[in-house]
């Protein structure tokens, strides 16, 4: 069986060099030369070999482990004498690290060795990623996903955590310091492809990662969010991201397995719902009603029907027992738990 192999494109010699070759000789086969990570994520299900350079600035430790974890083996590219690069290859857990200067034949051999172990662990074992979403207007997303969080870890390994980068309010509603957070998760991801476990809080059997609230600190990119969601979907059985207010076509939304939509049984909260699902991109959402009036159940779920298109998953009371929880740093108010057990549930 020819082995198929993807390049990451480099301004280095040897990348050409092995497109030529695998072309002269037919001994492997280039199926794609990637600009960017998403080119081989894309297409993971025709690569068995990625072959990449530690030059090129995205080919970093977390990078290669999320290669190897989708089941590809991977062979590393160093400049001879660049340790640093070759030791960063490793760090992220290569199948091989080789020098550029190698020969195209010896290369060819190195990818046809990786090859087997590739196509042995070839198995998306990763685990679901659920993401809890909502409009403008703050229609409680963080509450409803602690909530689902605590009802799932019961049977479950489950982390939470807050990828809202506007307003991220996790830590605030558990009464949490603002350290660590997910820029030190991405941080242990970027040295080595995992998290480390002093980046997570543990609250009443769930990880929690909690957003980032550095004043006057460059922001968490979207490569660092990738890089811990990816991170976190090895060593978690789910992985919950509060997401809070989204706009059509977020990327994070699209790749979930699970979405949970989370509308304020308002006018105004609905008619927000009903703007950001006419143009909506992802998995069907679970529409969680929330805030509704105990009098007006009937005619907030027909007006949400109406709007939406979607029938509501769950329907959460306006209860001061859950505002009341919330402004303490309390537990979910558990009523609102078990509401949430049967949402999305597999």
């Amino acid at each position: 069986m020819t082995v198929r192999v993807a390049t990451v494109l480099s301004a280095r010699e040897w990348e050409p060099r092995l497109v030529a070759h695998a072309h002269d000789t037919a001994s492997i086969r280039v199926v794609l030369r990637a600009f960017q990570p998403s080119d081989i994520e894309h297409h993971c299900a025709d690569i068995d070999v990625v072959v990449a350079g530690g030059d090129v600035a995205w080919v970093t430790p977390r990078q290669v482990t999320t290669w190897r974890r989708l089941g590809l083996g991977v062979i590393g590219m160093f400049p001879m004498g660049d340790q640093p690069a070759a030791d960063l290859l490793e760090a992220g857990g290569a199948n091989e690290v080789v020098p550029d200067s190698i020969d195209p034949e010896a290369l060819v051999q190195a990818i046809r060795f990786v090859t087997p172990d590739a196509q042995a662990v070839r198995a998306d074992d990763r685990g679901s990623v659920t993401a809890v979403v909502g409009s403008r207007g703050a229609p409680g997303c963080t509450e409803i996903a602690l909530a689902y969080t605590l009802a799932r870890c019961r049977d479950r390994e489950v982390v939470l955590i807050d990828m809202d980068l506007d307003a991220p309010s996790l830590a605030v509603r558990l009464g949490l310091p603002p350290r660590p957070d997910i820029a030190d998760a991405a941080s242990s991801v970027r040295v080595d492809g995992s998290i480390d476990s002093d980046a997570i809080h543990r609250y009443r059997g769930a990880a929690v990662i909690t957003g980032s609230h550095r004043n006057g600190q460059p922001g968490i990119s979207t490569m660092m969010i990738q890089g811990v969601l990816d991170a976190a979907r090895t060593e978690f059985t789910e992985v919950v991201v509060d997401l809070g207010a989204i706009r059509p076509g977020n990327g994070l939304v699209a790749e979930a397995d699970a979405v949970i939509m989370v509308v304020d049984a308002s006018a105004i909260g609905i008619v927000r719902a009903a703007q950001l699902t006419s143009s909506w991109v992802g998995p069907t959402p679970h529409l969680v009603l929330n805030r509704v009036h105990p009098r007006k159940v009937s005619d907030a779920v027909d007006a949400v029907r109406t709007w939406t298109g979607l029938e509501p998953s769950a329907v959460i009371p306006d209860q001061q027992q859950v505002r009341r929880a919330t402004i303490a740093a309390r537990p979910p108010y558990k009523r609102l738990t078990k509401a949430m057990s049967g949402v999305g549930a597999s």
